[in-house]
């Protein structure tokens, strides 16, 4: 089975404001980004434990007319914080990479 990293384009994080993050996932066709949709859907519970977020808080939306699909979720710990290793979220996508689609 794929991965999500075999399967998109190109995959980026960023921040949604200091409270949120973003991940653009920019599929090749139609089909990818159905695959994808599902995948994030799929695999709701564990890109939760990945960020540390409630599945409930995490939201997904996919656009087929452009071929992306959006995954948002609370950032931990907020942007600019004490704790805070990556300013700007730019880094954030890669534990996705692996999730089979």
């Amino acid at each position: 089975m794929a991965t999500l990293g075999e399967t998109v384009r190109y995959l980026r994080s960023k921040n949604a404001g200091p409270f949120w993050l973003t991940v653009d996932a920019f599929c090749c066709s139609k089909e990818d980004t159905d695959r994808v949709a599902d995948c994030f859907t799929r695999n709701r519970e564990t890109i939760a434990k990945m960020f540390a977020v409630t599945p409930d808080l995490i939201k997904i939306f996919a656009l087929p007319e452009i071929q992306v699909v959006k995954l948002s979720f609370p950032r931990r710990p907020v942007e600019g914080s004490r704790d805070e290793r990556d300013m700007h979220g730019g880094q954030q996508y890669v534990s996705l990479l692996d999730l089979e689609v």
